[in-house]
């Protein structure tokens, strides 16, 4: 069964304290991986950010609507400034012929996101 690694950033407000890791979903195909990142989110559907042009974040898009969830601040390699809500799931981009696909996280991704992201947690949605 085909595996898509996944790395995640979140603040869960029970724990109230970082949660940082990586996760491997099943990746048959487009509506299983969809599912799988649903779940994670805890979400019907996800949005996409661009945090470089080979890596995307991916996030509960009615995360704004919900309480409890924490709240980023994501300063991006070239420049640009996110604001977004809810556990962050960052996947690779693939170019297809037809579209953009995710793929596996690389090691040197999660090593450059821990010494060089400019991340700051603004506090928790009410």
């Amino acid at each position: 069964m085909p595996q898509l690694k996944l790395y995640y950033i979140d603040f869960p407000e029970q724990q109230m304290q970082y949660d940082v890791g990586t996760i491997q979903i099943n990746n048959d195909n487009l509506t299983v991986q969809n599912a799988e990142i649903c779940r994670i989110l805890n979400a019907e559907s996800y949005d996409i950010a661009d945090y470089s042009d080979e890596i995307s974040i991916l996030v509960d898009d009615a995360g704004f609507y919900k309480s409890g969830l924490p709240i980023w601040k994501i300063h991006t390699p070239d420049g640009q400034t996110l604001e977004l809500i809810g556990k962050l799931l960052f996947v690779r981009n693939i170019e297809t012929e037809y579209s953009t696909d995710f793929t596996d996280i690389r090691a040197e991704d999660i090593f450059n996101f821990r010494i060089g992201m400019e991340i700051e947690l603004l506090g928790m949605k009410k």
